[in-house]
């Protein structure tokens, strides 16, 4: 039952919990797991304003449903939120009407209820009856996105009549009648009826193609016509029913758009895709889709023994990170949400290098390749960025789109969130650590450290003694925006400087040409060079020799204490929605423990004993308001054996999505955890590294005494590498 995600009884309260937490895709989209039908109370079509906020602190709009079909090369123009991830045309519309009443799973009688999303291959099924007066009738949908045709999505619903006779209405097609954060991003809606199939052509604000297509066939035969309004075409059929009847319909629905890599003849390619589909059945094209998932599984699952709820957490993590990655597409990286919701506007943070790209590296090498070609698919993204604050190189963004340019609009974070720049350098060494790819550090990777590390080299200040400082810095705890010598930030920059030289220096020793063309092309010089390394050796970590204690800034101690318990009524919330942000901003309070985070990374870089009081100094500081936070204090106290510690943040962690009573998969799945919960199991409780000297891979486990053993499988180098630890 690992691989189940299950719901027994219908909740109107926990509908879009649900909906974000059985999402379902195959990368090239994602589909929420909202109901075919839909609900009467939750029309999809509402207009209304949102402005760009806090996206910890912000209160979502709670509809009792919310649609989703995403594609991430597809994203649209807001006036206040920039570029955003739309909520494309539904396909998966299947509405039943009885005696011509519809059925709506809150206002009709249902019993039997039973809805599970099988993530070992990515189907969703669910099954009830409908009682009504006069009859009683079983129902059962069923569904999946195509791991083997990656444009394809299949149905199949069928119902049974146990008793009773009247007529079965059935409307089935696509609804372009859709927003996205209130907004409507269609320009242009162009609807179809195309021999047996119904299609839709939309173009959006940004004048990308959408292209849809739909087949719907009917097992018992039925008279069938088509209707159309202005944003929605359907499939109608209408029949007699009487009890012991029974029927089932196949749909087979494809996407395609002008921003495919092979986008030329993207309609035809939609055409072609559903001709192939109707020729098979629903049986045949899943077992090609489970075929898939189970290389994806084979590559990347983990068996824990001892702790069933880390069990299923890790596998809802994997799954997640599956669904939501599309390997052969170098233009797109996965949203905050995981392509399951709209509430992070589809874009990209530094979570994408830090804490999702570590899975991908050890399991997907070439998922983790294309990521980090996305960030040199945006290099003049980055550098347009950099130029706007009067820098040179490349500066990345806080919130990342289709360009590489910054989308946030809040200053705090636009303007001072900057170690995603360096966080990115730090991808790209880890993946060079572990699959040893010189060509893609040679072609790409050394272009973008450079870039970056100039970036750095303008971005610094210098004092009388001749240390750098990076002054008026945002570090991953948000709390703190404008701080002096952010201790995370400034050693990532150190780690980026030193790496940009070092990367040079070993292209010019095995590929002279390739070294000559990219000084020649990035006019670099030696003084540069040396500059790099100047600033990296004498920017300005802040730490207290005293104490042996590492200051999260320079000026952390300068700050105000608040009393979090005084202040903190309900823990089910956020620390922030009881805080003012001026009180935060000016006070000891922590989102998240930059140190504690910068151990997590650098862990042979400090002692015990430092670990052991960063940890205890910065605790009572730490509310945990960000997702992240959770797992990487889990990771730290099983370093220190704090073992309810370990156990209290790992429950933490796999409630951010797994909780029902939090509900926080309500818009979309918190993708970083997912990575995070990865990390803790594989690189802290089974203690997986690669030897910084050797390149070879260690095992120092250090397991949690109520796990027994776990075992999975790891690429390094190429090379498969099956690991157990016990």
């Amino acid at each position: 039952m690992s691989y189940i995600i299950s719901e027994d009884k219908y909740s109107s309260n926990l509908n879009k919990t649900y909906e974000g937490m059985m999402a379902q895709g195959n990368g090239y989209f994602s589909v929420r797991g909202s109901f075919e039908e839909g609900l009467i109370d939750a029309p999809q079509n509402e207009i209304y304003t949102r402005t760009m906020k806090s996206v910890t602190t912000e209160i979502q709009r709670s509809p009792l449903s919310k649609y989703g079909t995403y594609i991430p090369t597809i994203m649209g123009d807001h006036p206040f939120l920039m570029e955003v991830i739309i909520n494309l045309p539904y396909f998966l519309d299947f509405i039943v009407y009885i005696d011509d009443k519809k059925v709506d799973m809150l206002h009709s009688n249902i019993s039997e209820y039973h809805r599970e999303l099988n993530m070992k291959d990515g189907t969703l099924n669910r099954s009830f009856v409908l009682i009504t007066d006069t009859t009683k009738i079983k129902f059962t949908f069923e569904r999946f996105a195509s791991m083997s045709s990656k444009h394809l999505f299949v149905q199949r619903i069928s119902y049974e009549v146990l008793e009773g006779n009247g007529k079965i209405s059935i409307e089935s097609g696509i609804n372009a009648d859709i927003t996205t954060n209130g907004f409507n991003h269609f320009k242009n809606i162009e609807l179809e009826k195309k021999k047996e199939n119904i299609e839709s052509c939309i173009t959006t604000d940004l004048d990308f193609k959408v292209y849809t297509i739909t087949n719907l066939q009917s097992e018992k035969e039925a008279s069938i016509s088509v209707e159309k309004t202005e944003k929605q075409i359907k499939y109608i059929l209408e029949e007699q029913f009487s009890s012991g009847d029974k029927n089932t319909f196949i749909k087979r629905s494809v996407m395609t758009t002008n921003r495919d890599l092979d986008n030329v003849n993207f309609i035809e390619n939609g055409l072609q895709t559903l001709d192939v589909a109707i020729f098979k059945s629903y049986d045949e094209l899943l077992r090609e889709s489970q075929e898939i998932w189970a290389e994806k599984w084979n590559q990347s699952d983990i068996f824990i023994e001892g702790d069933k709820e880390l069990q299923k957490g890790i596998r809802f993590s994997i799954y997640h990170l599956i669904r939501s990655n599309n390997e052969d597409d170098y233009r797109v990286q996965i949203c905050a949400k995981g392509f399951a919701g709209e509430a992070y506007y589809g874009r990209y943070f530094w979570d994408s290098e830090i804490y999702l790209l570590p899975f991908y590296i050890y399991t997907n090498p070439k998922a983790a390749r294309n990521m980090l070609m996305y960030r040199y698919y945006t290099l003049d993204g980055a550098r347009k960025n950099a130029a706007r604050y009067h820098c040179n190189g490349a500066r990345y963004p806080w919130q990342s789109g289709l360009t590489g340019e910054e989308q946030c609009p809040l200053l705090e974070y636009a303007d001072n969130e900057v170690h995603i720049t360096a966080d990115i350098a730090y991808a790209i060494m880890n993946y060079y650590k572990v699959t040893n790819d010189y060509d893609f550090v040679r072609d790409y990777g050394a272009e973008i450290l450079i870039e970056t590390s100039r970036f750095w080299g303008d971005r610094v200040n210098q004092d009388k003694k001749g240390m750098y400082h990076l002054i008026n810095v945002m570090g991953p705890d948000e709390y703190s925006p404008m701080t002096k010598d952010n201790a995370f930030t400034n050693r990532l920059v150190q780690f980026n400087l030193r790496n940009a030289v070092k990367m040079v220096l070993l292209i010019k020793q095995k590929s002279p040409k390739e070294y000559d063309n990219l000084v020649s092309r990035l006019k670099l010089d030696k003084e540069e060079l040396d500059k790099f390394m100047e600033i990296a050796e004498n920017l300005h970590l802040p730490y207290d020799e005293d104490r042996d204690l590492y200051l999260q800034s320079a000026d952390f101690e300068d700050y105000g204490e608040i009393n979090i318990n005084e202040i903190w009524k309900d823990r089910n919330r956020a620390f922030g929605h009881y805080a003012t942000q001026e009180e935060i901003y000016r006070t000891k309070c922590i989102k998240q423990a930059d140190v504690i985070a910068l151990m997590t990374l650098f862990p042979d870089e400090f002692t015990t004993k430092q670990v052991e009081i960063a940890y205890d100094y910065y605790l009572p500081y730490t509310t945990h308001d960000s997702s992240l936070s959770p797992a990487g204090h889990s990771f730290i106290a099983n370093r220190l054996g704090r073992k309810e510690d370990v156990k209290k943040y790992l429950k933490q962690s796999l409630d951010v999505d797994l909780s029902l009573e939090k509900r926080g998969t309500e818009d979309g799945i918190h993708i970083a955890n997912c990575g995070c919960l990865w990390q803790l199991v594989v690189q802290s409780f089974a203690g997986v590294s690669i030897d910084s000297v050797t390149g070879q891979v260690k095992v120092n486990s250090n397991l949690p005494e109520h796990i027994e053993s776990i075992s999975f499988s790891i690429i390094v180098k190429g090379e498969k590498k099956q690991i157990t630890v016990s």
